[in-house]
């Protein structure tokens, strides 16, 4: 599984960068980038975190911890500059992860909040051995150690949250795009409350 992440993040970067157009009248082009707005000088830059994801639509990228469990991938869609709608699916050690929900964007510079809610589910993988999940923080404060021990289990959990992000809204590496957040998980079944966090890297492009 994390091999499968890894690979569908590397060719979500090859076709992007495969689809860059360099706009020779306006300036230099960003290294991923065909969507992209240019000052007089031809330098890629933008006003706020607002501005940059009003041309920017669409970021993908990796996250570790939070509602992708161990590491995973994720994909964002600015519907609106504040609002965004994200989509991933992370794995660990015993277990697979999906996730989807909406993130209210803050308009901010190079450091801006934000606020999300969402689902997640976490379930157990075929080929792990008995017991691997225990690593997991998150599955030990939910399931019974025979769920753990037999490695048969689903949680499904409402999850919300905040986080700050810094945004790169200048030069060849624009759209960049660093975060972290701490985030409550509330199992469905008993809404027992687990807390967590999430750092990653998403692409804006």
């Amino acid at each position: 599984m994390k091999q499968t992440i890894f690979a569908a993040f590397i060719v979500s970067l090859a076709l992007v960068t495969q689809n860059v157009q360099a706009d020779t009248s306006t300036g230099t082009t960003s290294i991923f980038s065909k969507n992209q707005k240019f000052d007089r000088e031809g330098v890629e830059l933008y006003n706020d975190n607002f501005d940059m994801k009003s041309v920017k639509k669409v970021g993908a990228g990796l996250a570790a911890g939070g509602m992708t469990g161990m590491i995973g991938l994720n994909v964002e869609f600015n519907i609106m500059p504040e609002d965004t709608i994200f989509v991933g699916f992370g794995s660990g050690k015993g277990y697979n992860t999906f996730n989807f929900g909406y993130k209210k964007n803050f308009e901010g510079y190079y450091m801006s909040p934000y606020t999300k809610v969402g689902l997640t589910r976490w379930s157990d993988t075929s080929n792990s051995s008995d017991g691997a999940a225990r690593s997991s923080d998150v599955l030990r404060q939910v399931l019974s150690d025979d769920e753990i021990r037999d490695n048969r289990f689903y949680v499904n959990f409402l999850a919300a949250g905040a986080g700050l992000e810094y945004n790169q809204l200048e030069g060849n590496l624009s759209g960049i795009n660093l975060f972290g957040e701490l985030l409550l998980l509330a199992d469905i079944s008993d809404f027992k409350l687990v807390p967590t966090g999430s750092v990653g890297i998403t692409y804006f492009y």
